[in-house]
């Protein structure tokens, strides 16, 4: 069996064009490099290198070997070089839930630039409401979920990642639109319209918090409609909506976005990410470690992988 070690001997000494040469770009001793060669000879029963005074030339077998030698190499460079990337994060593949918009925002940006820093990772997007979410990180469909909030489950890592301004989607013509700045109390008496899916059940709840009051709720209608429709809607009037700034990204005619205001500031709603404890995937640890610089956050605990853990001694 010829090793790889002799195999870059061989093509060293092939190159150099002498084995003092070649012994000399390698480090090591000139007798050494040529015990090896010629143990590979005996091996291989030709001879390969014509010995001269002046240098050392290929036979025209060793030629020939050398050839399909260089190949081999080069391949096993490629293959050594691939292992290590997916090894440590820098290929393979990355499947990452959500249901916020894609077309804007920090979950568009975040992907983007990912994508861009990491162009062996295929990246795969899903669009899903929660349960279905979480369901796909429990049977291992997904490998990351980017959800609204930062509601804890059993099982699951999670950690928060950024947030986003909230914004009141009305109709051009309505007499809000005017205003720079526009407070929860402004929207007292409007009739809102959301979506039955995520995030439209989140967004009620935010709503009845924040307009809620004795004697008064705020006058809600869900419909089984996407995010881009419920804007369609919008723009033909009766109806003002709460959405994220990510929303920013659907260009719908008709349609203008305010920002909603507290009394300290504009009103934000946290992303976080959630994740399974045992999984492996080196690119999900590249991803979390990536969020963590990009937004400035502390260190990100991420579990080591079952292999590693299991090398572990007690103690």
């Amino acid at each position: 069996m010829i090793e790889l070690r002799q195999l870059r001997y061989l093509v060293a000494a092939a190159e150099a064009g002498s084995f003092s040469r070649a012994a000399r770009n390698l480090n090591i001793k000139q007798p050494t490099l040529s015990r090896y060669i010629l143990e590979t000879e005996k091996r291989l029963g030709m001879v390969l290198f014509d010995r001269k005074t002046r240098g050392a030339t290929l036979t025209a077998n060793g030629a020939t070997y050398l050839r399909v030698a260089k190949r081999i190499m080069k391949e096993w460079d490629e293959l050594d070089a691939w292992v290590s990337a997916t090894t440590n994060g820098y290929a393979g593949k990355l499947a990452v839930g959500f249901y916020t918009s894609l077309s804007a925002g920090n979950l568009r940006a975040t992907l983007s630039e990912f994508g861009e820093r990491h162009r062996d990772v295929k990246l795969r997007g899903f669009e899903r409401d929660r349960d279905m979410l979480l369901a796909g990180i429990e049977n291992g469909l997904l490998d990351i979920a980017i959800m609204i909030g930062d509601t804890p489950y059993p099982g699951l890592m999670s950690r928060s990642f950024w947030s986003e301004r909230v914004l009141v989607a009305m109709p051009e013509s309505h007499s809000l639109a005017t205003r720079e700045r526009i407070h929860w109390t402004d929207l007292t008496g409007e009739r809102f319209l959301l979506t039955e899916r995520d995030p439209g059940p989140e967004t009620r709840n935010m709503l009845l918090g924040k307009l809620g009051m004795p004697g008064y709720s705020p006058e809600i209608d869900m419909d089984d409609i996407r995010r881009d429709t419920a804007l369609s809607v919008i723009a033909l009037g009766g109806h003002i909506s709460i959405v994220a700034e990510s929303a920013l990204g659907i260009h719908v005619p008709g349609v203008v976005f305010r920002e909603v205001h507290e009394t300290n500031g504009h009103t934000r709603i946290g992303f976080s990410g959630y994740w399974r404890e045992d999984n492996e995937n080196p690119v999900l640890r590249r991803f979390l470690a990536f969020v963590t610089a990009r937004y400035s956050m502390p260190s990100v605990p991420v579990p080591q992988p079952l292999s590693q853990q299991a090398g572990k001694e007690p103690s």
